[in-house]
């Protein structure tokens, strides 16, 4: 790398100040997964196009002892627009980002 040097060979300071790190959608929505308690869990609603378009995700009390930190779960709609109470399990994972990321993918929503 080239370093700006003054004339007497110190280093050269910048003039800009450091540069902050944008909060993205997919972080704020990570920290609100992070924030659940064990034996709680969070909701989200998914796109009007899905046939299941609730997803609630659960932590894990066991964890670390036992099983992935989060389940995240997948609900259909009856008739009147709410959830059916049945959900189905999609997959278990540690990573609270990745859960995020699938959400947002599918213009989801906090139901919090």
């Amino acid at each position: 790398m080239l370093w700006k040097r003054k004339k007497d060979g110190s280093a050269a300071t910048s003039d800009q100040p450091p540069k902050v790190k944008k909060v993205s959608r997919k972080d704020v929505a990570a920290q609100e997964i992070e924030r659940i308690a064990p034996n709680e869990q969070a909701a989200y609603r998914l796109g009007k196009i899905f046939v299941k378009p609730y997803v609630i995700v659960v932590r894990n009390p066991e964890y670390p002892g036992k099983g992935k930190k989060f389940t995240v779960l997948q609900d259909g709609m009856d008739e009147s627009g709410n959830p059916t109470n049945k959900p189905s399990k999609l997959w278990d994972t540690n990573d609270a980002k990745e859960i995020a990321g699938w959400i947002l993918e599918r213009d989801g929503t906090s139901m919090n």
